[in-house]
């Protein structure tokens, strides 16, 4: 917490990674944690921007390992970052495939999404400390491929600072070719069905946070 002069300690700027700053903590956070305000207002930016909640997570910046030479995040670890949220959408199977279906994706013995293209989008520099929110918003669910939109959240500015558009294909792994999973098995049409819905909720919450908050224009590197 800020001492009598309102400096804010070291220690305390690096409390995203402090096992105090997580739920199940026998007491709040010894140096306080200064990130908690700015935690909620992000988690509520980002659910107003139509991006799933179920599959969010955050990743302390590291000074050591994720910076360059000139004390930014490496463009590397931006892909990293990024790359546990397609991890977390498709843990977010398990709900609608049977253990069976889910473990035959992960041992890729049925079908398995995979990266078809990727358009990644730095829009700002980012420097320790800071945490980042991985968000992801489903654009567009067709039989055989799914489209979303991953965004790294800077807790510290308070904005979007990565972005990747991209899209999965769903693949047969018995034959490498694009399956439709409306036809496979009990869970997969499930998966369509729900992320249709899905779908359909995130666009209606993201236009309507366009029409409300007219687009920024973001400082590009």
């Amino acid at each position: 917490m800020p001492d009598n002069t309102g400096k804010v300690s070291r220690l305390a700027q690096s409390a995203y990674d402090s096992p105090y700053s997580r739920s199940g903590a026998p007491s709040p956070h010894p140096t306080g944690d200064p990130y908690a305000p700015l935690r909620a207002r992000a988690l509520s930016t980002l659910a107003e921007m139509g991006y799933d909640p179920n599959t969010m997570i955050e990743r302390g910046v590291l000074w050591a390992e994720d910076q360059d030479p000139f004390g930014h995040v490496k463009q590397s670890r931006f892909m990293h970052f990024l790359g546990i949220g397609f991890h977390r959408t498709m843990e977010s199977y398990d709900e609608y495939l049977s253990e069976q279906e889910y473990n035959d994706m992960i041992h890729a013995k049925s079908v398995i999404p995979v990266v078809r293209k990727y358009d990644l989008e730095i829009r700002r520099q980012v420097k320790y400390p800071d945490s980042l929110i991985v968000a992801t918003r489903p654009d567009s669910m067709e039989p055989t491929r799914y489209y979303g939109t991953t965004s790294l959240f800077s807790l510290q500015q308070q904005a979007i600072v990565a972005e990747v558009k991209g899209s999965v294909t769903f693949i047969d792994a018995g034959t490498g070719r694009p399956t439709d999973i409306r036809n496979r098995g009990d869970g997969w049409p499930k998966v369509c069905e729900a992320y249709v819905e899905k779908v359909a909720s995130a666009q209606a919450k993201k236009q309507n946070w366009d029409m409300k908050k007219p687009k920024s224009k973001h400082s590009k590197i």
